[in-house]
């Protein structure tokens, strides 16, 4: 379970605290998808400090799949690379338009890095669903 921003704060802060950092090396990757998860399924619009975060609505998009590839890819790409900074080289790829039991899908391939602390980079790959009732889900590969 995960601390709320003000625990870790506090924690942070706390010069006799031996963990001053807000993430271990093992954590990290995890916070990354979990927020990635969190961001993707959020709408633009959602938020009233940050309107432009999250996804914008796809649902209109889906009708003309031609077009809808290229704008979601290039959407996802732009709120990830600036809402999640702790993931570097950021590429969304488009892998099918079919969800396998006949219902139209677009799926997405979400790839980059993570910089450790002791400078190894950590992969992080998820994908993406997007449904024609415009849901988004996300599972890590």
């Amino acid at each position: 379970m995960s601390n709320s921003l003000f625990t870790r704060v506090q924690r942070a802060a706390d010069p006799h605290n031996t963990e001053r950092h807000t993430w271990k090396t093992e954590d990290l990757a995890g916070a990354v998808v979990r927020h990635l998860k969190q961001m993707l399924t959020t709408r633009q619009g959602s938020s009233l400090t940050c309107p432009d975060y999250g996804v914008p609505d796809v649902t209109e998009l889906l009708h003309d799949m031609t077009e809808a590839v290229a704008a979601i890819q290039r959407a996802l790409k732009q709120s990830i690379q600036l809402y999640e900074p702790r993931l570097k080289n950021v590429q969304v790829r488009h892998v099918r338009n079919d969800n396998g039991m006949g219902q139209p899908a677009m799926v997405f391939e979400i790839t980059g890095h993570i910089m450790l602390a002791d400078g190894r980079r950590q992969p992080v790959r998820v994908g993406t669903t997007l449904t024609d009732n415009g849901e988004v889900e996300l599972q890590e590969l």
